[in-house]
């Protein structure tokens, strides 16, 4: 009995001695990415899989779980083994403003998920038809005001964070506009240049990909002026105190996974964030690095669908 009881404390050992000591991953780590291939999402989870492997000493395998806006994808992390070997490359759209805006999802986008790392943020421009008459973005929000009929503006889908941010923007500055959602931001823009759209918000990488010929881009919805355009002001230059918002990213781990454990991942992605083959394609992609712990990032997301939710009540959306 005495050496039954001595060789169970022995096979416990080990394991206290990990728990002890920085977590290593004892086997490939799977990033899911809710996304199909060749988007710059995947783009950036392939090149942080490439960077964060050897750090973790451990491959890291991405894998491709599109459909659903996503929710596939966060659904396959929601319900794996909370052991740090199944991460998600998490946005917005699967989980803040997913709830926000009433999607039926197959999980609880705060209490599933352990927060790891806010990867990364782009913030989005506000664009305006180049025969509008407007200069910049005050006297966008000025004619907005004191239009007649309401003026139209592009998003790219209904319940996108291009539609949420500017019906927050709409109802800050109670600007007259109406809602004329597209599939994506390439049937938009030719609205936009041809003035069938007054004003739209899209993401800096489209912008910056489309070049600036065929619209306006008044204003960016960032703290500061954005690095990769730092000629364009902030929407807070132009007078919107405090208007503010990101397209972000960041990795979640399954719920009960233990606080070594992640704590161990944020600083390998940290480090990852770091390097030069990150850096150089988070500039290429629009992006800024941010680095935040798990703490801060679960502030983010609490924050963000406090705020999504708020927006997205008084306009009745119905996806499901």
């Amino acid at each position: 009995m005495q050496r039954r009881a001595l060789l169970s404390l022995a096979a416990l050992l080990p394991a206290a001695a990990r728990a002890q000591g920085r977590w290593t991953p004892d086997g490939p780590l799977r990033l899911v990415v809710p996304f199909a291939p060749g988007g710059s999402q995947d783009v950036l989870g392939r090149l942080l899989a490439q960077a964060a492997g050897p750090i973790l000493g451990q491959t890291v395998v991405v894998e491709n779980r599109a459909g659903a806006g996503g929710v596939l994808g966060a659904e396959a992390v929601a319900r794996a083994a909370p052991d740090g070997l199944t991460l998600l490359l998490a946005t917005a759209g699967q989980l803040t403003i997913a709830k926000a805006i009433g999607r039926r999802l197959p999980y609880d986008p705060l209490a599933d998920f352990a927060p790891v790392i806010h990867l990364s943020d782009s913030p989005v421009a506000l664009l305006a038809a180049p025969g509008l008459g407007v200069a910049d973005a005050q006297g966008l929000l000025r004619l907005a005001r004191e239009a007649r009929q309401p003026l139209p503006y592009a998003s790219t889908g209904i319940g996108t964070n291009t539609h949420l941010i500017m019906e927050d923007l709409k109802a800050r500055e109670r600007l007259n506009l109406e809602h004329v959602p597209y599939r994506g931001a390439a049937g938009a823009f030719n609205d936009l240049a041809a003035g069938r759209i007054a004003a739209m918000f899209v993401s800096v990488p489209s912008v910056l990909a489309a070049g600036g010929a065929q619209f306006k881009v008044l204003a960016v919805t960032s703290r500061e002026r954005f690095p990769a355009t730092p000629d364009i002001p902030t929407l807070i230059e132009a007078g919107v105190p405090g208007f503010e918002a990101s397209i972000w990213t960041g990795i979640e781990a399954p719920t009960r996974t233990p606080a070594p454990v992640v704590a161990r991942l944020a600083e390998a992605f940290r480090e990852a964030l770091g390097t030069d083959l990150v850096r150089s394609r988070l500039d290429v992609l629009g992006a800024t690095p941010n680095g935040a712990d798990g703490a801060a990032f679960g502030a983010l997301l609490r924050d963000d669908l406090e705020r999504w939710t708020r927006v997205a009540a008084p306009l009745d959306i119905r996806l499901d």
